[in-house]
């Protein structure tokens, strides 16, 4: 599958990846990806409440906004900053932001990056970011004409957004997670789409095998400065 992104990106991924993996952030949206979807399945009634794919979808997206700003202050202390502009998931460390996007039902457990839409302004503004600072070389990309990056990839890639990509089956109450590089390439095209320069598959499985992330430190309180 390698084949088909930008290698440059791919490096920077990977490295992404490792980072945030030991660092326990990947864990973190396991755990709450996996947690959101299984209640979300549970009490699903298409039937009574007239509930469908679009609103399972759009209520999970919601709750891991709602879980994860919950527990913003618990990761500040290593880095990790939570939060939510424009009512947008958005967790950043060392200078590299990561954005939630659930997958439409259509795509399956592995999604469809050439038919997959990135839209919103939040979202634009972070492909635009991504391709202001680095131009793709190598790969499917290069060989539609693109320039060589602006900056060498191995050493500075000028790549800042990822985008955790993931999916549902309500069927199995399994949830697949994939990290992916938007890039401003495809804005405007028509149809309008993303241009996506590289993406790795972080999980497949149901809740019961998801590993918790490492517990945060507790902070320890004097006992007097909780009594008047």
């Amino acid at each position: 599958m390698d084949g088909r992104w930008d290698p440059g990106a791919m490096a920077w991924l990977r490295e992404v990846r490792d980072r945030w993996r030991a660092l326990g952030v990947l864990g973190l949206l396991e755990d709450a990806v996996a947690a959101v979807w299984e209640h979300n399945v549970a009490r699903h009634d298409p039937a009574v409440a007239g509930d469908t794919a679009l609103t399972l979808g759009l209520t999970s997206s919601e709750n891991l906004r709602t879980r994860l700003l919950a527990v913003a202050s618990e990761w500040a202390g290593r880095g990790v900053r939570i939060g939510a502009p424009r009512n947008s998931l958005v967790v950043e460390h060392e200078h590299v932001a990561l954005h939630a996007m659930k997958a439409p039902p259509g795509h399956g457990p592995a999604p469809n990056f050439a038919a997959l839409r990135w839209d919103g302004a939040l979202r634009v503004d972070a492909a635009a970011e991504n391709g202001a600072g680095y131009l793709p070389v190598g790969g499917q990309l290069a060989l539609d004409g693109f320039p060589v990056p602006r900056r060498a990839p191995e050493r500075e890639p000028g790549l800042r957004h990822v985008v955790l990509v993931w999916t549902g089956r309500p069927s199995t109450i399994t949830t697949t997670g994939w990290l992916a590089v938007p890039w401003e390439g495809a804005i405007g095209a028509d149809p309008p789409g993303p241009a996506w320069l590289a993406a790795l598959p972080v999980w497949s499985h149901g809740p019961p095998d998801v590993p918790h992330p490492p517990d945060v430190p507790a902070v320890s309180i004097p006992f007097g400065l909780l009594c008047p």
